[in-house]
């Protein structure tokens, strides 16, 4: 566990940090802070309709939502705050606040450059490098980092970890064997995924609004109950966030690194997989549906994360020396009962589903990139669907019997994320004038309906 979380630090203290606030702040500066400007606008995204057909760009928010918008909310933000202290909590949104400017550009990029094959929409980071660097600049090195980004993303069919972090909160709250769960949810995604990637854009559209809502308002009744230390938990969050005070074993250091990488695996910005659930909407307007993209940083982190942080932080939780989900489901099960504890893990549960459904997409849309032949594509998502479930199985099983629990599991997910994050966030800088030009053009469109 501590090779991990050593690994894993020097990792995103060392490059990816780096990478993501200059990558975050050179979009912020070259867009006059777009998604500032535009927040209102970001705001309505989701009720947007395109032409007299009403198309929509909403079900591939939801499934990109519900990609992002998992258990990594309650297990990973608790888990940041456990080991990196509550300053971890303030880092996550400001990296949230470079995101989602990171976000915008990723999808209105993957729908710029998205093609359309046997009568669907494909796009992402490799295809954007594709396009970009292969076909109009005339520049081949886009293929390696490709296959390193896809690489990165395919390491998740073996690492998954939402599985053991949506297992141990049901065991937790049920009180029963980890093990049980784990199944359930495997079974439950191999239902979910068995109809493609319509099927998952349904369940995600039905889902994803439900459990937000519900998690969220169990959190705001926990916080209204404990109103009166939300203000001394924010001065402790930014104390502890610039090292004026230790908490939890946490500084500012650790504070950092935990808080970017939690932030980029729990809201996906500049991690790349989102804009290939984005690229397939009806939406024609690149920067759009790059809107929504921002809209879903900010459901993410500023929403649920940010629930969870206060939740765990204003009730004294973070204090108690568990992690994960458990210690989610300590905070508010010491608040509301036992009863409410075993309502938001059922939640967490739903959290889990529509992760693990969305994911398959991510792995298909890869996949027919990768693999024109498609008999060789069948056969790799064939595998991938069979594998990808069992091995959440295999993880939640080897996390229990280690005794390294969430630090080692959350160790691992940061550790799967450096390597495409790094890949994508390097092609949006230098692809930054392109998505400029066409949030300029975007910005004189609405410009003139207005």
């Amino acid at each position: 566990m501590l090779f991990f979380e050593k690994l894993t630090g020097f990792l995103w203290g060392t490059f990816a940090l780096p990478l993501f606030f200059a990558c975050g702040a050179l979009l912020t500066f070259k867009t006059r802070a777009f998604q500032v400007r535009r927040f209102i606008c970001m705001l309505k995204s989701p009720f947007y309709r395109e032409g007299k057909g009403g198309k929509s760009g909403f079900r591939a928010a939801c499934v990109a939502i519900g990609g992002s918008v998992g258990a990594a909310n309650i297990s990973g933000v608790a888990t940041a705050v456990a080991t990196g202290g509550p300053g971890a909590l303030f880092w996550m949104l400001a990296a949230a606040f470079f995101g989602m400017i990171i976000k915008t550009a990723e999808v209105t990029l993957a729908v710029r450059y998205r093609v359309r094959r046997d009568g669907k929409a494909w796009g992402g980071p490799t295809y954007y490098m594709q396009r970009f660097f292969g076909e109009e600049k005339g520049i081949g090195f886009w293929k390696a980092p490709a296959v390193i980004f896809g690489c990165g993303i395919f390491a998740g069919v073996f690492l998954n970890v939402q599985n053991y972090a949506v297992s141990e909160a049901v065991a937790s709250a049920f009180k029963i064997p980890v093990m049980l769960p784990s199944l359930l949810l495997c079974a439950a995604v191999y239902a979910v995924t068995a109809g493609g990637v319509s099927s998952v854009g349904r369940a995600s559209a039905f889902i994803v609004p439900f459990m937000c809502v519900f998690y969220v308002g169990c959190v705001g009744v926990v916080l209204y109950k404990n109103a009166s230390d939300i203000l001394p938990s924010l001065s402790l969050i930014l104390n502890s966030a610039f090292g004026f005070r230790a908490a939890a074993g946490g500084c500012a250091g650790a504070a950092l690194k935990v808080g970017l990488s939690r932030a980029v695996y729990s809201n996906e910005a500049g991690w790349g997989t989102s804009p290939m659930a984005h690229a397939a909407s009806d939406i024609n307007e690149p920067a759009r549906q790059g809107l929504l993209g921002a809209f879903e940083v900010f459901v993410d982190t500023f929403i649920v994360c940010l629930s969870t942080g206060l939740l765990v932080v204003c009730t004294g939780a973070y204090k108690s020396g568990l992690a994960g989900a458990a210690l989610a489901l300590y905070a508010i099960e010491g608040a509301l009962g036992p009863a409410a504890s075993v309502f938001v893990a059922v939640s967490v549960f739903l959290f889990g589903l529509s992760s693990g459904g969305t994911w398959y997409t991510y792995y298909e849309t890869l996949a027919y990139h990768a693999f024109p032949d498609k008999k060789t594509r069948d056969m790799v998502l064939k595998l991938v669907l069979a594998i990808s479930p069992l091995s959440g199985v295999v993880i939640t099983y080897l996390v229990d019997k280690s005794g390294g629990g969430a630090r080692l599991l959350w160790a691992l997910a940061d550790f799967s994320a450096f390597l495409p994050a790094f890949i994508n966030l390097s092609a949006l800088i230098f692809m930054r004038d392109k998505f400029c030009a066409l949030i300029s053009d975007f910005e004189r469109k609405i410009s003139k309906v207005s």
